[in-house]
């Protein structure tokens, strides 16, 4: 009986045999357990995972522009690279222009001659490659570079590029957006990149219509003095306890309200379960009840008036330029805060150097004061705490030297921090600890000790999320040197090459004598 075995069998390529390994390995790493490991170990499997899958994410993007250069999804009967995307990988019109533009921003395409050209953005592609950040960041450092004019300097991207990738690499999307604007004020600090125009004709607010349980879904776009306005607001009337319609004894109206009993708001706040959302949604309730009810309707038809407290620089004071923050932890252009600021009943002050009010208690008084305050907003602008962006007005005042142990109620022993970051310092290794910064670059800042299961050595951490700005400057010079240092080397071998490539002079013969 003869053995009726088919013909060859054809060999599997070695890249798909690679990916069918780790596939199996995949398989592998999901029915292992972790129940051997401590929580530190854990924690850390946790960034090893997201770091490899990033590097997966940057390695599929070979495998998409290998398809474009190609051309073969041609074969899989689709006329471009978005719409075999978009089907074959079964993705979101959203979430397939997200990956083309990365991979237009990471690929190396070829030139019209064939030959490899080098990434668009090559900071961002050596740190995806490794993993340190993601698509979500591309994402946010793509958008920035499309609002550059096109008439900027080359300087400009190369800035974008590698600035802001050195930030994504320790920060999150939105940390990294809020070093995008700053980037974006540097490169028009007149405000000439958004004008008022452009705020005019994205605004809007819109109600959609009442589902069946009579519910409406609100959405819409907000100009910078408008979200000041509605953060400001949020921040008294959204208070946990306040204006809870579920609370028969919630206090109603605004927190900082004098009229409001303290031991009454703290009571009701304990007692609040209510999400950020459902506050914010209560809070607008009461604020519009409020309005009807103090026949303030048709009266103040420019809304409500400005109680911002905003930081900003001298130079940007003086200049009329660039981007100040609010204590709610908005940006907002300077001018437009300098015209809220001309039609508030409120009045702003502005210290050069330094004010009458004392600003140094000692241990008369464990509070922070009013003018206490106001610096650490001036000072820190928002949470200490390494890498948190909540603004000023959700911090407490911390003392960097506890007050049990003698710590002082000084201006610079003080520190801003937010109630979930504030609960984490104690004592011993294994939480965090705060101390002030006496030397070098962050000398009178806070520096936040980690506990051991973060960083074994212990090193201080400074917040930066709140002075991305203060960066720029430094970084921006950097590559302007970088820059120039290339653009001369480049020359110089230009001029060697061409001197060792030119031929040498003939010898000239001499002239006959004209006595001979």
């Amino acid at each position: 009986m003869v053995d009726d075995v088919g013909g060859d069998v054809s060999p599997v390529p070695v890249l798909v045999g690679k990916y069918l390994e780790l596939e199996v390995l995949l398989a592998d790493i999901a029915e292992c357990s972790s129940s051997d490991m401590s929580d530190a170990e854990v924690n850390e499997l946790v960034r090893v995972h997201e770091r490899i899958a990033r590097k997966v994410e940057f390695a599929g993007l070979g495998r998409l522009l290998e398809v474009s250069d190609r051309s073969s999804y041609t074969k899989a009967g689709y006329s471009s690279l978005f719409g075999f995307t978009r089907k074959e990988l079964r993705l979101t019109k959203g979430q397939t222009m997200a990956r083309i533009r990365g991979l237009e921003a990471v690929g190396r395409f070829h030139s019209l001659q064939g030959e490899v050209l080098g990434p668009k953005c090559p900071a961002a592609e050596q740190a995806w490659a490794a993993g340190l950040v993601g698509a979500s960041h591309m994402e946010v450092m793509l958008d920035v570079r499309k609002h550059i004019p096109s008439a900027s300097d080359p300087e400009v991207y190369d800035v974008v590029d590698r600035w802001m990738t050195e930030e994504a690499v320790g920060a999150d999307p939105t940390q990294l957006a809020a070093a995008g604007r700053a980037v974006l004020a540097r490169v028009d600090p007149d405000g000439r990149l958004t004008n008022d125009s452009d705020r005019a004709r994205k605004r809007s607010v819109g109600v959609g219509p009442q589902g069946v349980d009579l519910m409406a879904k609100i959405s819409g776009t907000l100009d910078p003095q408008t979200l000041a306005l509605w953060t400001t607001v949020m921040d008294v009337w959204a208070a946990a306890g306040m204006n809870n319609p579920a609370d028969p004894n919630s206090p109603s109206g605004a927190c900082d309200d004098p009229a409001q009993d303290a031991d009454l708001m703290r009571a009701a706040a304990e007692r609040d379960t209510r999400s950020m959302g459902q506050r914010q949604h209560d809070a607008l309730k009461a604020v519009l009840k409020t309005i009807l009810d103090c026949n303030l309707l048709g009266r103040s038809h420019r809304g409500l008036p400005a109680q911002l407290i905003v930081t900003m620089s001298k130079a940007q004071l003086e200049e009329c330029a660039g981007i100040a923050k609010t204590a709610s932890g908005v940006d907002i252009p300077v001018g437009e805060a300098l015209e809220l600021a001309a039609r508030s009943d409120k009045y702003l002050a502005v210290f050069a150097d330094h004010c009458a009010e004392v600003l140094y208690f000692a241990r008369t008084k464990r509070t922070a004061q009013r003018g206490q305050r106001l610096a650490l907003i001036a000072r820190d602008r928002g949470c200490s705490h390494p890498g948190c962006p909540n603004p000023a007005t959700w911090t407490e005042s911390h003392h960097v030297d506890a007050w049990a142990k003698g710590g002082l109620t000084d201006i610079d022993a003080l520190t801003p921090a937010c109630p979930p970051h504030h609960r984490l310092i104690g004592d011993g290794p294994d939480q965090w600890q705060t101390v002030m910064i006496t030397e070098g670059p962050d000398a009178g800042r806070v520096g936040w000790i980690p506990p051991v299961g973060v960083d074994p050595e212990r090193v201080p951490r400074v917040n930066r999320a709140h002075h991305v700005n203060e960066t720029v400057e430094a970084a921006w010079q950097k590559v302007v040197v970088d820059r120039q240092e290339a653009l001369a080397q480049t020359l110089f071998e230009l001029t060697l090459r061409e001197s060792e490539s030119s031929p040498e002079p003939e010898p000239e013969l001499d002239a006959p004598d004209q006595g001979e």
